[in-house]
């Protein structure tokens, strides 16, 4: 087990290494940007660059995470996931360098919805 702390770095190239050094996995490919834990909390992986990929901008600010979707109808078939995962724990993909960032434990404040959440930082340590 160890604490981390917001702002450290993980060098990892993808999703399935970083998964593999935090929890002790062995994926050999790992697409998708989260995953649920047995604790029900989600370790989420996304860029918070503010750029649009998939029908999603994300951006920090303020101790804040925003999740909008903006891609228009249909929407995506697991929409109302944002919404079951609560509590994350936020590890952000920087391409330029090949590595994450935790930026600490996030949860959605009341009154997200589909297609706005917001996230209220509520620790900046963790151990996994």
């Amino acid at each position: 087990m160890k604490t981390l702390k917001a702002g450290e770095t993980i060098y990892a190239k993808t999703n399935a290494e970083l998964l593999n050094t935090l929890l002790g996995t062995d994926y050999k490919r790992y697409m998708k940007a989260y995953r649920f834990l047995r604790t029900g909390e989600m370790l989420w992986m996304p860029r918070l660059d503010g750029k649009v990929r998939s029908g999603w901008r994300n951006i920090m600010q303020n101790g804040h995470i925003i999740e909008e979707y903006v891609g228009g109808q249909p929407y995506p078939r697991e929409i109302d996931m944002g919404l079951v995962a609560r509590r994350r724990i936020v590890f952000e993909k920087c391409d330029w360098g090949k590595y994450f960032v935790f930026r600490g434990v996030f949860e959605l404040e009341q009154g997200s919805t589909l297609l706005r959440r917001v996230l209220e930082l509520v620790s900046d340590e963790i151990t996994l």
